[in-house]
């Protein structure tokens, strides 16, 4: 089946996309282009030749097909991982608890007779 979509290239951050017509995934021929910069968008096509291939049965996807009629609005692609951690954080505060007070250390040394007796005779 011959359907008529935008195929992504450009750079990382920068993305432009080709409207190409494709067969099973692979590219039978471009059409023209489409730059999605903010600022000043772009849509190059061919007419002719997208009424040539929706003569002979190619189909349009929705993003294309909006394109064509102007009302397309490209929209930046957010990662679900970074909604996903912070629903995974827990909204309930948890209860503190204190740390424990370290005990009083005694002042008396011990004598150096116990000390002795302790190591073994050598």
């Amino acid at each position: 089946m011959l359907v008529i979509k935008l195929v992504r290239y450009g750079k990382k951050n920068l993305p432009s996309f080709r409207v190409a017509v494709t067969e099973k995934n692979k590219i039978v021929e471009f059409l023209g282009s489409y730059y999605p910069h903010p600022k000043s968008p772009q849509l190059n096509i061919s007419k002719e030749l997208l009424e040539k291939w929706k003569k002979s049965g190619a189909k349009l996807t929705p993003a294309v097909e909006n394109l064509v009629k102007g009302k397309y609005e490209f929209k930046k692609y957010v990662p679900k991982k970074a909604e996903s951690q912070e629903i995974a954080a827990p909204t309930s505060p948890q209860p503190t608890v204190e740390p424990e007070k370290p005990k009083e250390v005694s002042s008396e040394k011990s004598s150096p007779a116990s000390e002795n007796s302790e190591q073994p005779n050598a």
